[in-house]
């Protein structure tokens, strides 16, 4: 008779504990094609900084640079200018003169002020055409080493850059919308 007490006693115990118990929480999260290929995107774009021997805010080459492919080391390169453009880009940002396009790339958004400002535009321009060259090579870099992609995903690769920029983007700052109208951050 213990005998039976103490069995049900563990079958009724094991039963309490086990993932049939309504404490238990199993959580399953299904990732989609496309959120998946865009962790790989950006996981890949986050690798390219982490090299921090190579990556600086200054401009310096390093030693051994000549060891590294030249994808690579265009990468680097226009990783590390994009950091010493940042601050640039930002202020620009905050004068609503730039704007992110839906492409993941910069436009001039404010002509006006930049007709008003005739010293401004020459540098302005230049930003413009540094970041978009500096975005480019990465996101081409990006798809030489993330396995799947090939040149013809490029828009991929860009619209998934364009929702990293604007989800980052600070209060005030131009974004073009999917449907191509330009709105302003909140």
């Amino acid at each position: 008779m213990k005998k039976i007490i103490i069995i049900i006693g563990s079958i009724m115990l094991l039963i309490s504990c086990s993932i049939f118990s309504p404490k238990a929480k199993i959580e399953i999260n299904i990732v989609g094609e496309k959120t998946s290929l865009e962790n790989q995107i950006l996981g890949n774009y986050t690798f390219l900084g982490r090299e921090k021997f190579i990556i600086t805010s200054v401009r310096t080459i390093p030693d051994d640079i000549s060891k590294i492919s030249d994808s690579k080391k265009r990468s680097y390169l226009a990783y590390q200018n994009r950091i010493y453009n940042q601050d640039d880009y930002e202020r620009f940002m905050d004068l609503k003169i730039i704007g992110e396009n839906n492409n993941g790339y910069l436009e001039i958004i404010n002509k006006e002020y930049l007709e008003e400002n005739p010293g401004i535009e020459k540098f302005v321009l230049k930003l413009i055409k540094e970041e978009n060259r500096d975005r480019k090579i990465i996101y081409e870099r990006i798809i030489q080493i993330t396995e799947g992609l090939t040149e013809k995903d490029i828009n991929k690769v860009e619209k998934t850059f364009y929702k990293k920029f604007k989800k980052q983007a600070q209060s005030g700052w131009i974004y073009q919308t999917e449907e191509g109208e330009w709105e302003e951050i909140q």
